[in-house]
């Protein structure tokens, strides 16, 4: 652990949980129980099971409104997710650019009822999923964006945080235009599906972000190396994880993770400059 404490029992059981989802097909991984992993890092003393409850507590009132409304189309069926989470629930969209260290993982959410779309997402992909609805994130770079799909082949598009209500074409265009520029327009790979690591993955980046904007290098170095554990293919988190150990101090660790971003890299310029580092960093250590 990057701060130095003594690891939990549960917390060492979180690690070998996420550490063999790197054998796993990406199908079989659960992202709401992985997440519940990744943020007992976070929270050692909670009980797992306690959040388990709520969210099959949650996908059970959810059957419940799909049975007696007969939600067969996707629309219906994010309208039901979006009253349902949103309403009834009271989960609310936090900001994820706020000055807190508190952390903005899925145990923080079930607990306070308020997170970034990426936490939320995780709420409506579960909920969907135990009813064997078809729902996915999208690789939309504007926002955290989900596509729920029927059985007849319709199709809807719903922002995590909003309340359901399906987004038309003209809608998405401002998003995107928003946030990438007045000459972005929408291309097929905006509305590709991620997958269950991506989510996950970018789920932990924007917590590794968030630590880094406040300076809390600390509980940055934590996230990426939650990361690493399911993902250590993510070659450039590991030169980014040894930098932030080598701005700590930490040599040690900081060598051992330019060492395998080095080993992991293809020939580049960041790959040569990162090997006279590690020169310099091992003279250090002698």
């Amino acid at each position: 652990m990057a701060g130095g404490g003594t690891e939990t029992a549960e917390q060492a059981k979180a690690r070998g949980e996420l550490d063999r989802l790197v054998r796993l097909a990406d199908a079989a991984i659960d992202p709401a129980e992985t997440a519940l992993a990744l943020a007992v890092l976070d929270y050692p003393l909670r009980d797992r099971n306690a959040y388990r409850l709520q969210l099959m507590e949650h996908a059970g009132e959810l059957a419940e409104l799909a049975a007696a409304k007969e939600a067969a189309t996707a629309a219906d069926r994010a309208r039901l997710l979006g009253g349902l989470l949103m309403g009834r629930l009271r989960f609310q969209l936090a900001d994820e650019f706020d000055q807190t260290e508190d952390p903005v993982n899925l145990i923080s959410l079930l607990e306070t009822r308020r997170g970034p779309p990426l936490t939320l997402a995780l709420l409506w992909i579960d909920a969907a999923r135990r009813q064997g609805w078809r729902i996915e994130p999208l690789a939309f770079p504007a926002a955290l964006l989900l596509r729920l799909t029927d059985e007849a082949g319709g199709r809807v598009i719903v922002e995590a945080g909003g309340g359901g209500e399906p987004l038309a074409v003209p809608h998405l265009r401002d998003m995107l235009k928003a946030t990438s520029g007045a000459a972005a327009e929408l291309e097929p790979s905006h509305y590709a599906e991620q997958s269950n690591r991506t989510l996950l993955i970018r789920l932990q980046t924007m917590i590794k972000l968030r630590y880094l904007r406040l300076g809390a290098v600390r509980r940055a170095i934590d996230s990426a190396e939650a990361t690493l554990l399911f993902a250590p293919e993510q070659t450039a988190l590991w030169r980014e994880l040894g930098l932030m150990y080598l701005r700590q101090g930490d040599l040690s660790p900081a060598v051992k993770a330019l060492e395998r971003f080095v080993a992991q890299s293809p020939n580049s310029p960041s790959r040569h400059r990162t090997s006279v580092l590690l020169q310099e960093l091992r003279s250090r250590l002698q």
